[in-house]
């Protein structure tokens, strides 16, 4: 039986199966935080991702929980 969550997002929110659904997080560290990383290489700054560690660490809590 599905068990669904809500949730707001843009352009419209949506409802995702819990029972069926996986978090998957990319290597946030190396590819996008990093200043050796992919997106360093690719020329942007990525000191302004900084603010999405927190939000993700709460995302990945949930998942888990």
């Amino acid at each position: 039986m599905p068990e669904l969550a809500q949730f707001a997002a843009k352009p419209a929110p949506g409802t995702i199966d819990l029972h069926a659904t996986a978090l998957m997080v990319i290597d946030m560290q190396k590819d996008f935080l990093y200043p050796g990383g992919f997106g360093a290489a690719l020329g942007n700054d990525v000191s302004l991702l900084q603010r999405a560690i927190v939000p993700i660490q709460r995302l990945l809590a949930a998942a888990r929980a």
